[in-house]
């Protein structure tokens, strides 16, 4: 099928209702990312860091008015209090502590979003946090739990699987799984993140083609999984990052929000 094709039949399909997203903020002080700001004009979400792996109250106040500017949704970027390693290094945290890391993010996001008449509508979790997702379902849970307790409208983002799916139900949020056009997955629709990242715009563009033909992943056994996917991710990191993300926003010509795919995906909307 032609890439003309995939856009036709995109316009018709009530699942292409999809989010695209990026982080925002990943600083700290004098030290400064110049990609995201590179994403912006492709993305209908942003995710804020929130000060723990990275941000401060000054560069989180300028992302706000970023993201208000632009009129995306604003999604609280959380991780492991962990600046010097940028919230890639695993904790093991005990439910009590999970929950006062991840509402003492969120609400100081929010507290400062509410400055610029905006909310926060999601939460996406940050490095060795959204990782542990994939690998316990413990460590889901009780990110979901915390996340139910500050407020039970908020979606949690992250990588697809049953540990997702199956914390969002426990604790009665709503959950949306999360693609990343870089990375392998497994015949189970899970990140392989031992694999790393592909740097490589054709391995990229056939994912993203197969993600809105059919629904599914590229797998690691040369097959296809599917997933029920809300929003695609862009990663800042990739030395062909702006071209996967033009890439992508021409075949996904209107995003939608985060939160908007749920109702926009309901049928509710024509």
């Amino acid at each position: 099928m032609s890439i003309q094709n995939i856009k036709k039949d995109a316009g018709k399909d009530k699942k292409l209702n999809i989010d695209i997203n990026c982080d925002l903020g990943q600083s700290f002080g004098v030290y400064k990312s110049e990609i995201e700001q590179e994403l912006l004009p492709y993305v209908s979400s942003v995710n804020i860091a929130c000060g723990l792996h990275a941000g401060d109250p000054l560069t989180i106040m300028n992302s706000i008015k970023t993201a208000s500017c632009r009129n995306v949704s604003i999604g609280a970027h959380v991780g492991y209090p962990d600046l010097q390693g940028f919230g890639y290094r695993s904790m093991n945290l005990g439910e009590e502590e999970m929950k006062a890391v991840i509402v003492y993010q969120i609400g100081a996001l929010n507290s400062l979003t509410k400055v610029y008449n905006h909310r926060v509508e999601y939460v996406r979790p940050h490095g060795a946090l959204y990782k542990q997702i994939s690998e316990s379902f413990e460590v889901a849970l009780y990110i979901a739990k915390a996340i139910a307790c500050y407020d039970p409208w908020l979606v949690l983002v992250g990588p697809p699987g049953d540990n997702l799916i199956k914390a969002g139900e426990a604790a009665n949020i709503r959950v949306a799984q999360e693609i990343q056009l870089d990375k392998k997955y497994n015949v189970n629709g899970n990140i392989d993140f031992e694999a790393g990242d592909v740097v490589d715009l054709n391995y990229s563009t056939n994912l993203l083609e197969s993600l809105l033909r059919d629904s599914a992943v590229l797998n690691d056994q040369g097959g296809k999984t599917r997933i029920d996917f809300n929003t695609i991710h862009l990663n800042m990191k990739s030395p062909v990052s702006s071209e996967i993300a033009q890439k992508t926003r021409e075949l996904i010509p209107s995003p939608v929000p985060v939160t908007g795919t749920f109702v926009a995906n309901s049928g509710w909307l024509e």
